[in-house]
């Protein structure tokens, strides 16, 4: 791993901060998402993915369907999982926290019940269960096939979102599930086969399972980003 596109990230820190809705954090999550947020969440799932023995790569975008016009998503990740699978997922990622709007808080020390339940309640305001489809486009463009990088067509593409916040279905214990998706009406646009493969990673989640307080993390445009701010400011005199 490059020195130079590595964060140590206090995850301990990180969820109070986005998690909890303080006195501190107040009005200021939305600017430090704009900074680190798509790297972090990224990173994350490259985290998780390395620790259950699966090689990853975040590749630079863009993600689009290969045309000025139409649905962008925020990154490709190349897997190679122990299985034999070689996954490219087309990933869009979403980094709403206790911050946004309708968000609740979540204390980094708060019980594997609260976790669950809130867990589920998050899950469904963005699922229909009925339907089996997620609720608006904001998420529903991840089931837009994109184009594929050169020299990756072979690879099956799955679509995949990544959220901060802590979520999941009451059948997924883990912090990385899959559920059979229809895509809602997205005029204009070609779709996967339907159900499709969806994958969903929840950050929080994953961050809440770890014991180390601090872990490393390929972030390359966010490293850029500080050494950039480091470098015209600093605190005090």
């Amino acid at each position: 791993m490059d020195a130079a596109e590595t964060l140590t990230v206090d995850r301990l820190a990180l969820l109070q901060f986005l998690d909890v809705k303080s006195d501190y954090s107040k009005g200021h999550a939305t600017g430090l998402v704009s900074v680190v947020g798509e790297d972090l969440n990224a990173a994350c799932f490259q985290h998780y993915a390395e620790s259950k023995g699966a090689t990853v790569e975040v590749l630079p975008g863009p993600v689009t369907i290969g045309k000025n016009r139409g649905p962008r998503l925020d990154r490709w990740i190349k897997a190679d999982w122990p299985d034999g699978s070689k996954i490219l997922y087309q990933t869009e990622i979403k980094n709403w926290s206790a911050h946004a709007i309708g968000g609740k808080s979540l204390p980094a020390a708060a019980s594997r019940e609260k976790i669950a339940a809130y867990k589920q309640k998050c899950w469904h305001r963005h699922w229909n269960p009925k339907s089996n489809t997620l609720k608006g486009n904001l998420c529903a463009k991840v089931l837009v096939p994109m184009k594929r990088p050169a020299g990756l067509e072979a690879r099956d593409v799955r679509p995949l979102l990544i959220f901060w916040e802590a979520l999941g279905h009451k059948k997924a214990g883990h912090h990385l599930f899959s559920v059979n998706a229809c895509r809602p009406q997205y005029p204009d646009f070609p779709k996967f086969p339907e159900p499709t493969e969806l994958w969903v990673f929840s950050v929080s989640s994953y961050l809440r399972s770890l014991k180390k307080t601090h872990i490393c993390l390929r972030m390359p445009h966010a490293a850029r980003r500080m050494r950039a701010l480091t470098s015209m400011f600093s605190i005090g005199r």
